[in-house]
């Protein structure tokens, strides 16, 4: 079962952190979510990937909006965003199914 409370709380956590301390807030906040779900390693991990997803698709969107991610040079690729967006989230949730697994460890050591 997902707790979506715990995904969007440490979503936005996520977020916030990883303008201040790029990945390291991607890391901190996978943890706390794997912490804060705690049962079987892999109830972490999959937290831990959906917090990162969801930071992931935001960040994303909001450099499209203000930035506009997409340099003028690969307009005519029009696959561009898409790749790097999966190519992003493909590394982000390995950092998410670590960090979630370690903060559902660190719960069960703890109790």
């Amino acid at each position: 079962m997902i707790d979506w409370k715990s995904v969007l709380i440490c979503s936005g956590m996520a977020i916030v952190l990883s303008i201040i301390l790029s990945i390291g807030g991607y890391i901190i906040a996978t943890l706390y979510a794997g912490y804060r779900v705690g049962g079987q390693y892999p109830t972490g991990a999959i937290h831990g990937i959906l917090v990162v997803f969801i930071a992931t698709i935001f960040v994303l969107m909001i450099n499209l909006l203000l930035f506009k991610a997409i340099p003028l040079g690969l307009i005519g690729v029009p696959g561009t965003f898409i790749i790097s967006f999966f190519v992003l989230a493909i590394f982000s949730g390995i950092f998410g199914s670590i960090g979630g697994t370690l903060g559902a460890y660190i719960k069960k050591r703890t109790y």
